[in-house]
């Protein structure tokens, strides 16, 4: 699983040696990987847009209690901050859907360590609001760039699946077996 940023390398490295002479079972195994591994960056995308959002909202005002104001916020960061898309390039949507229930239960790992950090963070505190935010926005930069090469992996995989199906290298038979 996509726990961390060394996670999505990984998944990367070993799915790196795709060609027309992969298997189409290693290929599909391979796309399952960077569709659960490209729905993990995006939700951390998602998630950090909105907490950039959320810091760039604070420090309150002089004397304005912060979480408060946050709370005022709220309808606006939300409509304005959360970043979609991406979720899956699968064209079976259940593998978006079980690394999304898995996310559910809160097995993302570092990948949102900063978002839990800013949890914790005293957002009244105006260094500690800068410091979040430059960090948040670099690992958001970061995730943005893996989920990126994570999709072009994908694409690849799906361009040499379907040439093989053309070709009839693959047959639909194969997902019955």
């Amino acid at each position: 699983m996509a726990q961390s940023l060394e996670d999505i390398d990984s998944v990367l490295s070993w799915t790196e040696p795709v060609n027309e002479s992969t298997p189409v079972s290693t290929l599909r195994r391979w796309r399952t990987e960077l569709v659960r591994a490209s729905v993990f960056a995006s939700y951390a995308i998602g998630v950090l847009s909105l907490d950039v959002e959320i810091l760039n909202h604070s420090p309150a005002p002089m004397g304005e209690d912060v979480l408060q104001s946050l709370v005022d916020d709220l309808p606006n960061i939300l409509a304005s901050g959360w970043v979609g898309g991406g979720w899956s390039l699968s064209p079976d949507a259940s593998t978006s859907v079980a690394a999304a229930a898995e996310l559910e239960m809160d097995q993302s790992g570092s990948l949102l360590s900063l978002h839990a950090e800013l949890i914790e963070s005293d957002l009244g505190d105006p260094d500690v609001v800068r410091n979040l935010l430059v960090r948040v926005k670099q690992h958001r930069q970061e995730l943005t760039e893996r989920r990126d090469l994570l999709e072009d992996r994908i694409r690849r995989i799906q361009a040499i699946i379907r040439h093989h199906y053309a070709t009839g290298v693959a047959s639909i038979d194969d997902w019955l077996t």
